[in-house]
Order: structure tokens, then C-alpha cells, then sequence
């Protein structure tokens, strides 16, 4: 059985049965070909819009099943996603639960595979790749979490060149993936592979988005008279607050990005956002950020609909009381009311956060990004993924300067060998005597990331006592400084 679709060569093939394959069928073949090596093949038109509805109609039949069903976020869709935790009870087993399942579609004439795990990508992976896991659904638990290490690299959702390219490498497998350094990965192949190995190992979180949304989280007011009042309409959005903290509250969540409205007759609704660190439902906190956004907004006109909703939404979390008062608080939850604040007044580009970029080129080791993006894309993403804190490493780093140039500064330097440790620096036109000297420490690039840099480094102390972090670069045995340890 073959689909097949309108090619500028005729038909070719579209998808292909597992019969078909056997025999030479590829998808991307003519359809005179693959007819030519396969007799008797069926054939078929290619639909994929018809085939993205039918698999929305078996998500809203799944919904018996299951709260939490979401279709695949791929651009042609064939895997459904149930979120079957902490459901056994009402089925009597996780097996029995799978079992209704694969009998719901039988009775149907679907043939389906079906596969549990504790993560998306295992259960994506067992259904696709594990053909004992699937054919054995009693204890589809458990198989998932010891054979998810011996599947291929294609059961990580990626793509098919990165997976060609692992192969070639002679990366066959999931754990031999594993055991290769990160750093090394994702400079050839990019964060996307180490995202999708996390997401399948449970390192990394990945949450199933239900098909159907909850209701929006908005309120509005209509108001008896046009106004500019800053003071009403002060007013007006406390009212509004307490009636979003509320619809936040009662779901367990809370605002990342809040988007005001004032509507005129005749005018388009004037727009503002409200950004938050982390997710919150404190009406006061909400209140006073409005207020201050308020302080930047020119109105266009008199304004007779105010409206106000959370676009973004995050789940709050507990957060534990302190034992002591007389504590030094540590509490993150006023960082972020800091931050948020910070943004409201000042713009959400203009707070501002170092993060760490996997190069061992100082200047580049750092970027500085917005702590309050106005890309709600992103929030989104934030919001899914959580706030994980960073992983411990083993690797000690040497110590670097807590003033580092922009850009090098190019100095003279005297040495008692051509190769070896400075003696006198000239800096500031001024000639200074070498007292102490650590290093060399080498910097190098890989040949994959572009331009090679090749430098050696030293922390030197002169006899001004001053402690500076200069280096030679070895293409052309130029010296720079690059830090000022204060």
C-alpha cells in the first residue's frame, strides 16, 4: 500500500507500507517505479489535511480517556499525546488503562501503537522503535524506562541529517549519545539534540499543551462615561486585578506577561504590556506594576472599556515561610519583584542579565540579555520549560578578572626568551617590572567554530602592584591586555 501525491514528474510516492519497503519502495519514488518493483500495489491519494482532521477527531475521542490530549508539534502529525498520570486508580491498572485504548481504535479499524513512559520522548520513542515494548503492553512501564537507552539516535525527534551525521560518526545509539561530553555536542549539532536527549532521559522538562485551552483569564469594565481620569482608571483596574488574581488562584497559577486595553468609540484599543519574572497572583504586586506602566501611556483619547488579561500564564509553586525573622532573607521571590518594578520603569530591554555561553573565548563567554523579554513566544517557552537551577560541574575554572576589556588593548612586552614568561610591560606609556607571573594557560578554539584563536595566557604583578591578565597570541606572537584583577 503506497499514498502518493502530484509531482512536477508525475506521481510519486508519499508514504509506503512496511510490505511495500521491504520490496524497494521509498517514499519519493515514482509511482511507475515503485509500481515496477512491487506487484499488485495498492495505491492511494496523499492527504494530509485530511488526515491532520481525522487525527483531531481521535484526540476529542480521547478525551475519555484522558484530560490532558495534545496532538504532535511536528509538521505532519501522526502521534497522539495522553497524559495518563496518576489515572490508574480509575482503570484499576496502567495496563488496563492501555488496553481500553488499543481496543477503543481496534473496534475502529485503526492499528495503533501504544506506549507509556514517565517522559514524552520515551513514549514517543517506544511506539516508533521499541517493537517489543508495543507488541507487550503488561508491563509497558517498566520496558520503557531500561529499553529507552538501546534505541537509535532517530528516536530522539531529530532530524534526519543530524542523525545521518551521528551515524557517520558512528553514534548508533542513545547511549553511546550519552556518554560523549555535552559540550563537544553542542557545538557540532546544536542545542536541539541535547534538548531532545534530556526530554527523553526526563533531564529536561516537556509538558503536554492540551488540545482544547482553558477559558481565557481576562476581565473587562465598561464605564458609564468616557475618561482620561488617571485616578478612575487607577481604580477601575484594581477591580480588575482582584478579579484576575482570583481566576489565577483558583487554577493553581500565575501572570507572566499581562496585556491592558483601553478601548474608544471609534479608535483602535490602545495596547500596554505588563512582563514578571516569575509567575505571580498577588493582586497588590500586579496592581503596582499597572500603575506604573500607566505612568508611561499618553493617551490617544477618552477611554470608555478598559479590559485586562494574562496572554502568559505560569503554575505558581509553593514557596516556604522563613523559621527566623531576624534572617539576612535570601528570598528570590524579591529579586523578581525588583526586576519587575526594575522593567516598569525603566523598560523591559534595559534590565539586564549576564548568561553564560558555552565558548572558551573570554570575550564571548558572556552575553548580556533582557531579563523581561516583550516576546511573549519566549515567556511561553520559559514558562514550560520552569526555572531549573544550574548543574554542578567537577571542572575547576581559573580565576579571571573582575574588570575585562571590551575589546583587547594591544601592549609591549619583554621577555627573557622569545617563548617564554613577560619581564617588563610597557602600559600607559609607562615601563613596569614583572614580579610575579602564573601561567601560561592556553586558550584554543575548535576548528569547527570559525576563525581560530590561539592564545596564551598569564596573571602578572607588577611592581606598581598591580595585577593584570594579559596574553600573547601565538599567530603572530602579538600581546594584549585583556583584564584588571582589582
Amino acid at each position: 500500500m503506497v499514498l502518493v501525491r502530484s509531482a512536477p514528474r508525475g506521481s510519486e510516492v508519499a508514504v509506503c507500507c512496511q510490505k511495500a519497503a521491504a520490496e524497494g519502495v521509498r517514499p519519493g519514488m515514482p509511482l511507475v517505479e515503485a509500481q515496477a518493483l512491487a506487484r499488485g500495489l495498492s495505491v492511494a491519494k496523499y492527504d494530509p489535511e485530511g488526515d491532520r482532521r481525522a487525527l483531531v477527531k481521535c484526540a476529542e475521542a480521547c478525551e475519555r480517556f484522558s484530560p490532558r490530549v495534545a496532538i504532535e508539534e511536528v509538521a505532519e502529525p501522526e502521534s497522539l499525546l495522553l497524559d495518563v498520570g496518576n489515572l490508574e486508580h480509575l482503570w484499576g491498572s496502567e495496563a488496563r488503562l492501555v488496553g481500553q485504548v488499543k481496543k477503543f481504535f481496534t473496534r475502529r479499524g485503526y492499528l495503533v501503537r501504544l506506549g507509556v513512559a514517565d517522559t514524552v520522548g520515551a513514549a514517543w520513542a517506544a511506539t516508533h522503535f521499541d517493537e517489543a515494548l508495543t507488541n507487550n503492553m503488561e508491563g509497558a512501564g517498566e520496558s520503557s524506562k531500561h529499553s529507552s537507552f538501546i534505541l537509535p539516535v532517530e528516536s530522539l525527534r531529530i532530524s534526519e541529517e543530524a542523525a545521518g551525521l551521528l551515524q557517520e560518526l558512528g553514534i548508533e545509539t542513545v547511549d553511546q549519545l550519552k556518554a560523549l561530553p555535552r559540550e563537544g555536542l553542542v557545538s557540532r549539532f546544536g542545542e536541539k539534540l541535547l534538548l531532545r536527549l534530556d526530554q527523553l532521559t526526563g533531564a529536561g522538562r516537556e509538558l503536554i499543551e492540551p488540545r482544547r485551552p482553558s477559558a481565557a483569564l481576562e476581565a473587562s469594565h465598561v464605564l458609564e462615561e468616557p475618561t482620561a481620569d488617571r485616578t478612575v482608571l487607577l481604580y477601575v483596574f484594581e477591580q480588575l486585578v482582584e478579579q484576575l488574581a482570583g481566576q489565577l488562584t483558583s487554577r493553581d497559577q500565575g501572570a507572566v506577561l499581562l496585556i491592558g486595553s483601553f478601548c474608544s468609540a471609534g479608535c483602535t484599543p490602545q495596547q500596554f504590556e505588563v512582563g514578571l519574572l516569575q509567575p505571580s497572583a498577588n493582586a497588590r504586586q500586579l496592581l503596582e506594576l499597572i500603575e506604573l506602566h500607566l505612568e508611561r501611556v499618553q493617551l490617544r483619547s477618552e477611554v470608555d472599556r478598559i479590559e485586562l488579561r494574562a496572554a502568559v500564564v505560569g503554575r505558581l509553586g509553593e514557596r516556604q515561610g522563613e523559621l527566623f525573622a531576624d534572617c539576612w532573607p535570601t528570598d528570590p521571590h524579591q529579586l523578581a519583584v525588583l526586576v519587575n518594578r526594575l522593567g516598569s520603569r525603566l523598560g523591559y530591554e534595559s534590565v539586564l542579565r549576564a548568561e553564560p555561553r558555552a565558548s572558551p573565548v573570554p570575550e564571548r563567554a558572556v552575553k548580556w540579555t533582557a531579563v523581561l523579554g516583550k516576546n511573549k513566544q519566549a515567556l511561553k517557552q520559559v514558562t514550560k520549560r520552569g526555572h531549573s537551577s544550574p548543574q554542578s560541574s567537577s571542572v575547576s575554572i581559573p580565576a579571571r578578572p573582575l574588570v575585562l576589556c571590551s575589546k583587547p588593548q594591544a601592549i609591549e612586552v619583554e621577555g627573557v626568551a622569545p617563548d617564554g614568561p613577560p619581564q617588563f610591560v610597557w602600559l600607559e606609556k609607562r615601563r613596569e617590572q614583572v614580579i610575579r607571573c602564573v601561567g601560561p594557560e592556553r586558550i584554543e578554539t575548535l576548528w569547527w567554530r570559525g576563525p581560530t584563536v590561539r592564545r596564551d595566557y598569564y596573571r602578572v604583578t607588577t611592581e606598581s602592584s598591580r595585577h593584570f591578565w594579559i596574553f600573547e597570541r601565538l599567530v603572530d606572537q602579538r600581546w594584549f591586555l585583556h583584564g584588571i584583577f582589582e
